[in-house]
């Protein structure tokens, strides 16, 4: 129902105001939030001159669709309160609950606060007044705020932030509130203080993801933002609309998800309609009252006004808190306010200035480790994997540093406590069988205990998913985990007793295929505003993961079956189409060379060329050899291959490559009525005859004459309700072709610079879509990589560069803390600590060695094989999605 229909009968005021709100909320539970959050918010009788921001021209967003697509982030629990906030503004808030703990029934929300008398009848209609409330989307996983595991978090904060309104509130104290008017220029105080405040608290005393909407009634200020990484999504929306009853009315929305206007929610022309108008209408950077700014993004500016543009879907920005007050929104543009982070937190941790948990990191002792980890490096010190050879010991100090902190980030993240409160449900992991998941997947393993099962949910697509480089990956992956080393049994006084130590782990191995054309009309709204190809594609492969239904192999990890793997000498699957780095690559027997199949002579130089269209032709089955392989393939998925030759040679781009090599009759370009793009094909009947037809392995076995491994089920659906994903692993260490590429051309000035430019931008780029898509499903996904504390140890690095520096006498410091005076960290620093993170001179900085360097140690620490040489290669490729895409018309 439109609001104006049943709310203007009671406004006869110059402003109209109205929110609705969706989340979720749970008194006496800790762990129960995966939720959405929308806020609506009409002004009544304001003349176009008064805007002050461009406005989205359609209109209204659709409240049905809008509460369809919140509801669905969190099904265990839905309400809807309606309350008036004083003479012009009305609230309807809706919540929704996805339980992560059991114990007793959740309170719903919105959390109310400072009026017990409404808390219990939040459903009864429209109310005279409204306390303050809170929507509280997040987790809380550490801080200075002791939750006990049956407290609620959100009742935690609650009774924070409503104590620091009561505080502020006092600043006006000769005020009256009710039905007389607060004097502007002493709420004004109070709600700058007020939030002051809350961005203090918020920054310092919270550690978690999360996203909100507060309602300080006593300051009558809303509220809202999210966490400083902004690893949850809040999206904004302003329009202009008109109401016979109300007259013209603007409409601001909050909310965790897009949705269509009133009017355009058929399938496929809302989804158009918002697309087209988005590009063309609403984001028109012109602007001439110019109260907001108009710089096309919504990036805060210096001054600490607020530049957040108004108009179609948006992303809303993570640089600190937002609020509107309802005292003045007849004018919008100047009643929105922004506080920004005191801190630096969309600096890369390796830039950011010195802080104090540096210190605490510096000083910590393996002896403090748990006792699974400590026996692990002992162990993992002695492995032979290149990564770990020549290691100093700064960067085994680096590497063991980096290990405890993602090793306590998996903890506290899956812990039953915080994932529904029973140990039988399953854990989920988004796994490609590459290097970053898999890693997540064996913390889990070492400190889960064995009653929990692990999921481990691949997807693929097209007409032979089994043949897809990820599916292969994650085949080899698994059969790497069934073999990690066993834990010797700890006593109780000084380790985790339950987690595993050899065995009787429950994997579940979750298969996701996808058929070609699947609609993806619901995906495509969800990742909005988002909706560039990558989007799809990456939304796309989440999703579906995130839906997790497919089909699904149960093994359990014993003796007996490590025993089984570990008897082959060399068991290989069939196609390694995950890429090894150069040197132990060429370590294999019967390499290509002694088999003859080299490219000799003066064609040398397009062996490699050769390689990887037989490797791509492979994963498509093999079919036919003579199949064209489009240039965009080889130049996206297969450059960190080709590079290396095309660097030796001195081309600077593929294309001047493959001319040579169709000129030298290796090759030839496909013709117009081939393929749909640029491509090539093999012509010599010796290469034609190296590629292999293959049957896909449609399970996990140890030979192709054996069984599938364990129990196999056509149909399943994934049980877990929190999903382990790696993002921020690539933008934090090093991980993508671009930083190889910045540092050989800038050296390590440019590649500090592009880690800096990645991780800034991830909260726009990336998180907020993987929410959106994640959530959808009604499963919580957390992000170990972008743990604050994760994140403070590469921090830590920097400062343990300049000591180690300092007391090996390698180094004159500029000052104490190796900082020049103009605040930059000195060079020589910085080269040891970025080293020890990623790598990309010389034989340790080869691919699949140097990029991610620390994780591959760490790796190689918790006792992986393979995986800790695996190169990267992106979800929209690994699971061929990007290929579906590129080719639907």
């Amino acid at each position: 129902m439109h609001p104006s229909s049943s709310l203007c009968f009671n406004v006869c005021t110059p402003f109209f105001f109205f929110v609705s709100t969706y989340s979720c909320a749970c008194m006496g539970e800790r762990r129960l939030r995966m939720c959405g959050i929308g806020c609506v918010i009409h002004a009544q009788h304001v003349r176009g001159d008064d805007y002050h921001v461009k406005l989205c021209k359609k209109g209204n967003v659709s409240r049905t669709s809008l509460f369809e697509a919140v509801r669905r982030r969190g099904h265990d629990a839905w309400s809807v309160l309606k309350r008036h906030v004083n003479a012009h503004v009305f609230v309807e808030a809706a919540s929704g609950v996805l339980r992560l703990r059991g114990g007793s029934e959740p309170v719903v929300q919105p959390l109310l606060l400072g009026s017990e008398s409404l808390v219990t009848e939040c459903n009864g209609g429209d109310q005279s007044t409204c306390p303050s409330f809170l929507q509280w989307n997040g987790e809380v996983f550490g801080g200075s705020i002791q939750l006990a595991p049956c407290d609620s978090d959100t009742a935690a904060i609650g009774n924070r932030l409503f104590q620091l309104e009561r505080e502020c509130s006092a600043i006006s104290q000769d005020c009256t509130f009710g039905d007389n008017h607060v004097r502007a220029d002493n709420l004004s105080v109070a709600q700058a203080a007020f939030a002051e405040l809350c961005v203090s608290f918020l920054e310092t005393e919270v550690k978690g993801p999360f996203a909100f909407v507060y309602y300080a009634h006593l300051l009558q200020l809303f509220m809202f933002g999210r966490d400083p990484l902004g690893r949850r999504s809040l999206l904004t929306h302003a329009a202009t609309a008109a109401s016979a009853e109300c007259g013209s009315v603007v409409e601001f929305v909050i909310s965790s998800v897009a949705v269509e206007h009133d009017g355009h929610c058929a399938a496929g022309s809302g989804l158009s309609e918002l697309r087209k108008r988005c590009k063309y209408e609403c984001n028109d950077t012109h602007n001439e009252n110019g109260v907001l700014g108009t710089d096309g993004d919504n990036t805060p500016t210096a001054d600490g006004c607020s530049s957040l543009r108004f108009g179609c879907w948006k992303e809303l920005p993570n640089t600190g808190l937002f609020t509107l007050s309802a005292a003045a929104v007849s004018n919008v543009g100047s009643s929105l306010a922004h506080y920004p982070w005191k801190l630096s937190h969309c600096a890369h941790p390796l830039v950011r200035p010195p802080c104090g948990v540096q210190a605490q990191l510096l000083n910590r002792r393996e002896e403090e480790y748990p006792h699974t980890l400590r026996y692990l490096l002992n162990k993992g010190r002695t492995s032979h994997h290149a990564v770990m050879q020549e290691l100093t010991a700064f960067g085994m100090w680096a590497a063991s540093s980096y290990l405890s902190a993602l090793w306590e980030a998996v903890s506290v993240r899956v812990r039953a406590d915080h994932c529904g409160g029973d140990m039988a449900t399953p854990i989920g992991v988004l796994f490609s069988g590459g290097i970053d998941s898999t890693i997540l997947a064996a913390i889990a393993h070492y400190v889960l205990p064995t009653a929990t099962p692990i999921e481990l949910i691949n997807v693929a697509f097209g007409d032979a998913p089994e043949l897809t480089p990820d599916r292969l990956a994650t085949f080899n992956a698994v059969e790497q985990l069934l073999q990690l080393p066993a834990v010797e049994p700890n006593d109780k006084a000084n380790g985790t007793v339950g987690a595993a130590t050899q065995a009787q782990r429950e994997w579940r191995l979750v298969l996701i295929d996808v058929p070609v054309g699947s609609d993806d009309a619901h995906i495509r709204r969800l990742i909005f505003p988002k909706d560039t190809d990558i989007d799809i594609s990456i939304g796309t492969a989440l999703w579906h993961a995130a839906r997790g239904r497919g089909r699904m192999q149960r093994i359990t990890q014993d003796s007996q079956v490590a025993e089984q793997l570990a008897a082959r000498k060399a068991y290989q699957l069939r196609h390694r189409l995950y890429r090894l780095s150069e040197g132990e690559a060429n370590s294999d027997a019967n390499t290509d060379m002694e088999s003859g199949h080299e490219v000799g002579g003066k064609f040398a130089k397009f062996s490699p060329l050769i390689d990887v269209m037989i490797e791509e032709l492979e994963a498509s089955g093999g079919e036919c050899a003579t199949a064209p392989i489009l240039l965009s393939t080889l130049g996206k998925e297969y450059a960190a291959a080709l590079r290396p030759t095309l660097s030796q040679y001195g081309y600077k781009k593929l294309g001047q490559y493959l001319n040579d090599a169709s000129l030298a009759g290796l090759v030839a370009f496909a013709k117009g009525n081939e393929a749909p793009s640029k491509a090539i094909r093999l012509v010599r009947d010796e290469d034609v005859a190296r590629v292999q037809r293959t049957r896909p392995a449609k399970w996990l076995q140890i030979t192709e004459e054996d069984s599938p491994l364990g129990y196999c089920v056509e149909e399943y659906e994934c049980e877990a309700r929190v999903l382990l994903l790696g993002m921020g692993a690539d933008e934090t260490l090093g991980g993508y072709t671009r930083h190889r590429r910045a540092f050989e051309r800038r050296g390590i000035r440019g590649l500090v610079g592009e880690l800096d430019h990645d991780f800034s931008r991830l909260w726009e780029r990336n998180l907020g879509r993987d929410d959106r898509v994640v959530s959808d499903s009604g499963r919580e996904g957390r992000y170990p990589y972008l743990d604050e504390g994760v994140l403070a140890v590469l921090g830590a690095v920097v400062a343990g560069a300049h000591q180690h520096l300092v007391s090996s006498d390698h180094h004159t410091p500029s000052d104490e803390t190796g900082v020049t005076s103009a605040g930059a960290v000195d060079d020589s620093v910085l080269e040891l600590a970025v080293s020890s993170v990623c790598s990309f001179t010389g034989a340790g900085g080869t691919p699949g060695v140097g990029d991610k360097k620390i994780l591959r140690r760490c790796a190689a620490l918790l006792g992986l094989g393979d995986v800790v040489r695996l190169q990267k290669r992106a979800i929209q490729f690994g699971s061929r999605i990007a290929k579906q895409c590129c080719s639907s018309p």
